[in-house]
């Protein structure tokens, strides 16, 4: 069962993340964890009224015995006639909900990418060598599919690695299309569809800049939007630390240990957990995410 803690801030040491609130007759100190603050550190002021759930457990730090934060649920500042309100968990849970419900054309996007030699090369490049995706439209029906083994531009051999880690063999490689098919092949689908680009945390989007940038093509970020479904998930369940795809699956279907480190296949996986999300986010599914935090 979760606590949870309300009052106004009296004191905020920002150096050692602190804040003291005046709770149950007596001054209390808890504190912040830095990703925590980089999030809503803006928000905070003294005198504000705060209301925040809180880890089981105190520890000695910088001179008081502290509570850790969990996360924050609502910062506002008390006035006479109308309060503002500066962070309420329930607007964002709401917003992601409204997000993810008005959405049309839906690209479900994965990367497999080249990897580091064993031996340490400070000239190496990861680049693309595998895509996969499939486009639905707002009515969840397949509208598109993509799988495709791409070429590297500068390394053009795999590295022992790559081809213990992935499905793929030199030969696969070889026999790939080169990266500015994919590029002309991608351009066309954005133009054609306009989908919401859903990936599973930001190694792809930066992938696919840095592939624009190797190739010395013309960048699509303007004519892009990513929609980044780990940091969605990090933020409506308030999870610590990042989620494994494949831990994400399970908090909806049952562990079917199919991961294969295959770039359509894991673009599935992702469409697989959006639906999921979106049942939780409307109130269809509950799902339990405390072995996450």
């Amino acid at each position: 069962m979760k606590t949870v803690i309300s009052g106004r801030i009296r004191s905020f040491d920002e150096d050692n993340r602190i804040i003291s609130i005046y709770c149950r007759d007596r001054i209390r100190y808890f504190y912040i964890q830095r990703s925590l603050l980089n999030h809503i550190g803006k928000f905070l002021d003294l005198n504000r009224f705060v209301q925040f759930t809180i880890a089981e457990g105190t520890r000695p730090l910088d001179g008081h015995i502290v509570q850790t934060i969990n996360y924050f649920i609502k910062i506002m500042e008390i006035r006479y006639r109308k309060n503002i309100v500066y962070y309420d968990v329930k607007n964002i849970k709401e917003g992601t909900r409204k997000l993810i419900n008005s959405l049309d054309y839906k690209m479900f996007l994965d990367l497999e990418m080249s990897m580091h030699p064993y031996r340490q090369n400070p000239d190496f490049i990861q680049e693309i060598i595998q895509v996969g995706y499939l486009i639905v439209d707002a009515k969840d029906n397949v509208v598109a599919t993509y799988n495709q083994v791409v070429q590297p531009t500068i390394h053009k051999r795999l590295s022992r690695r790559t081809t213990k880690f992935l499905d793929l063999t030199q030969e696969d490689i070889d026999n790939g299309i080169p990266f500015e098919a994919f590029y002309e092949h991608f351009r066309q689908v954005i133009n054609e569809y306009d989908p919401a680009i859903i990936v599973w945390g930001r190694n792809d989007f930066l992938a696919l800049r840095q592939g624009y940038k190797v190739n010395k093509l013309p960048s699509l970020h303007k004519h892009t939007r990513y929609i980044n479904l780990l940091k969605l998930h990090k933020n409506y369940f308030h999870l610590k630390n990042d989620l494994g795809l494949f831990n994400a699956l399970r908090l909806y279907e049952e562990d079917d240990n199919s991961q294969s480190h295959n770039a359509f296949e894991d673009a599935q996986v992702t469409y697989r957990i959006f639906k999921g999300f979106a049942d939780v986010l409307n109130h269809r599914i509950r799902v339990d995410v405390s072995q996450y935090k």
